[in-house]
């Protein structure tokens, strides 16, 4: 029996890797004959660059950049020097696990590290950067990057506005370009959500990242200020486009400032590792993925969808395993998948179940070979 494992990391509890290293254990104690191959999942998100030196050759660049609000930081990227492409994870400087609970709120914070991040890159040679969104503490548009990248934001006193959540409705002009237009940059995000409105960066995302209901409000009237000035200066208007609203709306910036391409992390991760050549090669007989939390959300672009997509057509079941599951059986079987569980019990609290996760997916493997059928 051969297993495919590609699961995303549990938020705050385990890496793809390890989730991985834990199946392959528990299934070997059952059966040394099966033959677990394991590929690290990613959405774009937390994790990115961990699945693609999964996947590819490159070279760990590490550096000096800046943190969500502004202090000095080691941070690191992937270089393949072969094919002059680095890929950059934007969570590295500007991610919320930077900050303690008392820093964070997106009204102070910025993605100049991640600029920081891109500029190194260019220096470095790299004619493609993929950059990962997900994980931000930020809700700057982008401005953050872009004032490291060549562009000047100024207020109506022609002063440099410090790139940051709240001083976007400050923004009363824009000149620049970027200073490497010949670098290819591709976003890669699992969000589809617009820059602004109900389902936009700020109204979905910037509660979760600290900031208070008038906070929101502020920050959503920043952006819109943005996107204006925008169109008024550089003539582009790309704020409805899917995926604009990720990472505090860097995936707005990214596109209107470095002319970046928007592409879905799941089908990017999964092209990479060349699953649909695996499963025939290998001859799979059976899929496990899975992340922290399964619900309807999770065939939003998530790393299940992708992996469904795939495995329908190619007539291989998919079994997903969880932190916590939010849907019936029927509904998890609506989706496409042939069995989902989480790793531990009811009775088992969840502070444990997330610290202890190795174990428990170990555990966990008896229940997902019992309910394998393959004429299912």
């Amino acid at each position: 029996m051969t297993i495919l494992a590609i699961p995303d990391s549990f938020k705050d509890s385990i890496s793809s890797k390890e989730i991985i290293s834990a199946l392959r254990r528990g299934f070997k104690n059952l059966d040394p004959s099966i033959e677990l191959i394991g590929c690290v999942g990613s959405d774009g998100g937390e994790g990115f660059l961990e699945a693609i030196n999964f996947q590819v050759s490159a070279e760990r660049i590490y550096h000096e950049s800046l943190d969500p609000i502004g202090r000095s930081i080691e941070v690191e990227y992937l270089l393949d020097r072969s094919n002059r492409t680095a890929y950059i994870e934007l969570a590295q400087a500007a991610g919320l696990e930077r900050l303690s609970e008392q820093e964070r709120n997106p009204m102070f914070t910025t993605t100049a590290g991640t600029g920081l991040q891109i500029m190194h890159a260019i220096n470095k040679g790299a004619e493609k950067i993929y950059i990962g969104l997900g994980g931000s503490s930020t809700n700057d548009g982008g401005v953050g990057l872009a004032s490291v990248l060549g562009f000047e934001f100024t207020d109506i006193n022609g002063d440099r506005v410090l790139p940051i959540g709240n001083n976007l409705t400050h923004i009363h002009n824009i000149e620049g370009r970027f200073v490497s237009s010949e670098v290819k940059i591709f976003a890669v995000a699992d969000v589809r959500n617009p820059l602004l409105g109900p389902q936009g960066a700020s109204h979905t995302f910037a509660a979760q990242k600290g900031a208070s209901v008038g906070e929101i409000h502020h920050l959503e009237n920043g952006l819109s200020n943005l996107h204006q000035k925008v169109k008024s200066d550089l003539h582009k208007d790309d704020s409805d486009s899917p995926g604009s609203g990720a990472a505090g709306g860097a995936g707005y910036g990214l596109r209107v400032f470095l002319d970046a391409k928007l592409v879905s992390g799941i089908e990017f991760m999964l092209q990479l590792a060349d699953i649909e050549s695996i499963i025939s090669e290998k001859k799979v007989d059976l899929i496990i993925t899975g992340e922290g939390r399964l619900d309807h959300q999770s065939m939003q672009g998530k790393l299940i969808d992708g992996v469904l997509n795939i495995a329908r057509p190619m007539g291989v079941p998919v079994m997903a395993i969880c932190g916590q599951l939010s849907l019936e059986e029927q509904e998890y079987r609506k989706m496409g998948l042939a069995f989902a569980t989480t790793i531990a019990g009811p009775e088992v609290p969840v502070l444990k179940s997330m610290t202890d996760a190795a174990h428990y997916i170990e555990e966990v493997t008896p229940k997902l070979l019992q309910q394998f059928n393959p004429q299912s």
